[in-house]
């Protein structure tokens, strides 16, 4: 399967599940199909509710196989009920691989690695444990394919025109799995968390000092990819090494663990940008929680992490932006707790209504627009939200709001654009001084 082949599959896949990945009809189809190849189902149903990133795959003949087996799946479940989406995997895949897996089958039944029991384990703190564990079992546990790569809980990963890709360094893996074939790698520790989302069970046994993680719980690796990667390839080629992991547990939400994360490993420093936006401490950040939890927000479709997917034109805003100016422009409400989630709903409906009035320049057709008009630049979203908030209780909102942006001469040649400074710092978030303009020129009569 060629890599361009790959990226574009995972691409339409990816769609597929936004649209109808919730459909529990389709999930436990999909599940007993692997079930009828006697492969465990969890990581397919993991995909399907996008707690596994399909961006995560490599191109291992294991990963490979699995997009296959899923693709065909999840096509024959789509055909069986009747919906009109359709995956031909002779599209994506070359013809060996088609006679090669399409009646691909495992001898031997996979059983079902879950729960998983780790003894003398040490609680170091509230939700934190400290254990060991050999390289077979980390093997075992990683061939599984349950411990899965969370882009929320990890550095900031690299952004591609395809979507994001883990941030890997293939030299620094093999040099780790050359030190352990070599016996001359410390065993610093692997971090793994347990995922607290309502859904995860883990039981410590204090008499014995017992870990279990229960069926049903996702584990994330926090800290330690590029290890248990060289840690996998190290056993390949030598099943019987002798060689120990320390191994630090949590249970930890996704908030929680990114805040854990950030007080770990100073090796490779993370954007202050990348790390701001993930901190929940800051009242902003949890309007960009409620607005990014809205599936069917227009919003949180084209709001990204980085400025990497708006040059790829795969986004037209960063939520640094969004939260900056909810922070700027909603100051007094967000001091109050029970506003959070009233703002990020009204931001919705007021973007929603924006973007669906205008929707060639924001859905139909952005990236082609913001060739000759400013109306969807990165910044002047700025310039939205402080609509938003002088609008917020307005019965006639939608009116006014199309009355100020008729008023206003998006197109390039416009010399406003140069007067305020939008013109020369197109590609730069805006400085204090023209985010004030662009409130201004929203709020107000004009500059």
């Amino acid at each position: 399967m060629l890599k361009e082949q790959q990226n574009n599959l995972i691409l339409k896949l990816k769609g597929i599940i936004k649209e109808i990945g919730y459909i529990n009809d389709i999930k436990q189809d999909v599940v007993a199909e692997f079930k009828s190849r006697n492969l465990n189902g969890l990581r397919a149903a993991w995909a399907l509710s996008e707690n596994l990133d399909l961006n995560t795959l490599t191109d291992s003949e294991q990963d490979i196989r699995f997009l296959f087996l899923f693709s065909l799946a999840l096509n024959r479940a789509l055909k069986e009920k009747e919906i009109n989406i359709s995956i031909d995997v002779k599209d994506y895949f070359t013809e060996l691989e088609c006679q090669q897996w399409t009646y691909y089958r495992e001898e031997i039944e996979e059983k079902d690695i879950l729960p998983i029991i780790i003894e003398n384990v040490q609680r170091v703190s509230n939700k934190l444990w400290q254990g060991i564990m050999s390289i077979q079992r980390m093997g075992k546990i990683s061939k599984a394919n349950i411990i899965i790569y969370n882009f929320s809980t990890q550095r900031d990963p690299i952004i591609t025109a395809y979507g994001e890709r883990i941030n890997i360094d293939k030299n620094k893996i093999n040099e780790i799995k050359e030190r352990m074939l070599n016996d001359e790698q410390y065993s610093d520790p692997i971090i793994l968390n347990i995922l607290n989302d309502g859904e995860s069970k883990v039981t410590f046994n204090e008499k014995n000092n017992t870990l279990i993680i229960h069926e049903g719980s996702k584990i994330n690796i926090i800290d330690g990819f590029h290890r248990k990667t060289a840690s996998d390839l190290a056993l390949e080629e030598n099943p019987n090494l002798q060689f120990n992991w320390q191994v630090t547990f949590t249970f930890l939400s996704e908030k929680d663990a990114h805040d854990y994360m950030r007080q770990k490993d100073k090796q490779k420093p993370i954007k202050k940008e990348w790390i701001d936006q993930k901190d929940y401490s800051r009242s902003e950040n949890l309007v960009i929680d409620v607005i990014m939890d809205n599936r069917l927000s227009e919003l949180a479709k084209v709001m990204k992490d980085d400025d990497q997917y708006i040059k790829l034109n795969r986004a037209l805003t960063k939520k640094s932006i969004i939260s900056e100016a909810i922070k700027e422009c909603y100051t007094e409400d967000l001091k109050t707790s029970i506003n959070i989630r009233k703002i990020g709903k009204w931001i919705v409906e007021f973007t929603d209504y924006l973007m669906g009035t205008y929707a060639e320049e924001f859905i139909a057709n952005p990236y082609t627009i913001k060739e000759t008009s400013f109306i969807n630049n990165k910044n002047m979203f700025y310039g939205y939200i402080a609509l938003s908030k002088q609008l917020q209780s307005n019965s006639k909102w939608e009116e006014l709001m199309m009355q100020k942006i008729e008023s206003i001469d998006f197109s390039i040649g416009n010399k406003l654009w140069k007067d305020i400074g939008l013109l020369n710092n197109k590609n730069k978030d805006a400085s204090k001084v023209l985010r004030n303009k662009l409130y201004k020129l929203f709020t107000e009569e004009g500059v």
